[in-house]
C-alpha cells in the first residue's frame, strides 16, 4: 500500500505536467503496467501456492516493482525537465 501510494502520488505529480494526449497515452501504459504487475507478481508467488510464504513472496513482488515503476516515472519526468 505505501509503494502504491508513492506511486500514485509520482503518477499525478507527472500528469499534471503533461498535455491532455500525453495524459491519455501514460493513463493508457499505466493500465498495461498494472496488468503486467499483478499478472507476474502471481506468477512469482505461485512458485510457493499453498505454502505459507506465498502471500509474502506477492506482497514483495508488488512493491519491488511498484518501487521500480515510480522509480521510473520520475526518471521520465526529470528528463523533461532537464532535456
Amino acid at each position: 500500500k505505501a509503494a502504491d501510494a508513492q506511486l500514485n502520488a509520482a503518477y499525478r505529480q507527472f500528469t499534471s505536467k503533461l498535455s491532455p494526449e500525453e495524459t491519455a497515452q501514460l493513463k493508457a501504459t499505466q493500465l498495461a503496467w498494472i496488468k503486467f504487475r499483478n499478472a507476474n507478481c502471481e506468477f512469482v508467488a505461485d512458485q510457493y501456492k499453498g505454502g505459507s510464504m506465498r502471500p509474502m513472496i506477492a506482497a514483495m513482488c508488488l512493491a519491488d516493482v511498484t518501487n521500480a515503476r515510480m522509480s521510473e516515472l520520475k526518471a521520465q519526468m526529470k528528463e523533461r525537465e532537464d532535456p
